[in-house]
């Protein structure tokens, strides 16, 4: 049986007072920008609504005997059959990984070469898109046999052919959602009611706890890029009545772990990171990314039929909507804090050059909103990112003013401000004195003058 999960608040709700009775409402510790995008930003690959994964170019989706290969950079949509019963493929760089009922096994398609290669049964009784990961040449994956309490992670090596079993869970307890990047491993650990993440280094072979929570916690849906792992995250205090939901992330080389979005309402679930992004999910409200670097936090979509995972790369976010289709999304860094060069002090009514420079993560063409601190603003045309743009400004008084200028590229986001001193000295002048005929009228002036500079 093949099955896809649907995020909404209710059933989280649910969910959650089946867990804990008695749930309590209070004030958001954090505000979240409520924006939300255009849906002219978005762009619809299918009407169908498979799930799908992006890396690079390409978007990888299945339906039955056909694997579908969306080219994110020309548009088109190559169709490969594959045969048998596919599901959830996931690609890394230029090959995919998909799941075929029939085979009861994994297989790997090459998006270069068109070869087909069968890899290895295991007898996986379904479940769900998020229940295994392909980085590389590794495939994690969870597989039961009899029943939910059976459930271990396994690591096959699609180079070698070898398939290991990394965890060996005691009584009901059960490990899920496993993830992998580089040589790391992370899942999610259910013991009872609630949920640690754990670790796995492929090559020194070590177990960490990355959490230890308390009777009050729990974490989950983790998710990793580079040395960081984020999840979910879930506090309950039933004395108290304090409830909390949010993100975490972990840095797997410094042992830091930070506190993301804390908030007393349903957000942080199912996230997933790629570089400085978080795609997460507020469950029956809204698709969200949340910018690590200038903590922007926006909505992209709106609507209570997600369907999880969410996968991103560099630059997009791909997700699906049930009953409706899949949606690619372009997420636009913000430029760079601008750099500020020119003349710290001047004279009033005196024009001075300053040259403003930011560089545009994502190479957009930027442009300048400038206030010099007087009352008075410039806005540039738009610019090649990292091009010096130079501009002219004149105060017409005396007095210290701050420049406070930030880059907006093409695409309307703005970056942080920058700001650059200046001081306007009072102009000094000796009117209606000659100071060569008090000299010539004063000659001790003179001596001491000699005197002092001897």
């Amino acid at each position: 049986m093949k099955k896809i999960k649907i995020i909404s608040l209710f059933t989280c709700t649910i969910f959650l007072t089946s867990i804990f009775s008695g749930l309590t409402t209070a004030k958001n510790l954090i505000s979240i920008d409520t924006s939300v995008k255009s849906e002219s930003d978005l762009i619809k690959i299918t009407d169908d609504d498979p799930v799908s994964d992006i890396d690079n170019s390409y978007v990888v989706y299945a339906d039955g005997v056909t694997l579908y290969i969306y080219n994110i950079e020309t548009g088109a949509t190559d169709e490969v059959y594959m045969g048998g019963d596919i599901v959830f493929p996931k690609i890394s760089e230029n090959r995919v990984v998909y799941y075929d009922f029939l085979y009861m096994g994994f297989k790997i398609y090459d998006i270069n070469t068109g070869e087909k290669t069968d890899l290895i049964v295991t007898n996986w009784p379904g479940g769900d898109t998020d229940d295994f990961q392909f980085y590389g040449d590794y495939i994690v994956y969870e597989n039961s046999d009899s029943g939910l309490y059976d459930t271990e992670i396994f690591l096959y090596n699609i180079a070698t052919g070898e398939n290991n079993q990394l965890t060996d869970s005691p009584g009901e307890d059960y490990p899920e959602n496993p993830c992998i990047y580089n040589n790391i491993i992370a899942w999610q650990l259910n013991e009872g009611n609630l949920a640690d993440i754990v670790m796995y280094n492929i090559e020194s072979e070590e177990y960490s706890r990355v959490t230890n929570t308390s009777q009050f916690e729990s974490e989950t849906f983790p998710s990793i890029y580079e040395n960081n792992i984020v999840y979910s995250y879930f506090y309950y205090d039933k004395v108290s009545g304090t409830i909390l939901y949010g993100l975490k992330m972990y840095n797997t080389v410094t042992e830091d772990e930070t506190t993301i979005i804390t908030r007393e309402e349903p957000t942080g679930s199912t996230p997933e990171i790629f570089g400085n992004i978080i795609a997460y999910s507020e469950p029956g409200i809204s698709l969200r990314l949340y910018d690590l670097i200038t903590n922007y936090d926006i909505s992209i979509y709106e609507g209570s039929m997600l369907v999880t995972p969410w996968n991103l790369n560099g630059n997009y976010v791909v997700f699906t909507v049930l009953e409706d289709g899949v949606y690619l999304y372009k997420y636009n860094d913000p430029p760079n804090q601008p750099e500020i060069n020119g003349p710290a002090s001047g004279k009033p009514g005196t024009a001075y050059d300053y040259i403003f420079n930011a560089v545009d993560p994502n190479g957009d063409q930027v442009k300048y909103i400038i206030d010099w601190g007087d009352g008075k603003t410039d806005t540039t045309d738009l610019n090649q990112s990292s091009e010096d743009v130079t501009v002219s400004h004149t105060w017409s008084k005396k007095g210290e003013y701050t420049i406070k200028v930030h880059a907006q590229d093409e695409y309307g986001s703005d970056g942080l401000d920058a700001t650059f001193s200046v001081t306007m000295p009072r102009t000094r002048a000796l009117y209606n004195f000659n100071l060569m005929g008090l000299l010539e009228r004063v000659p001790i002036i003179t001596r001491v003058i000699n005197r002092f500079f001897q």
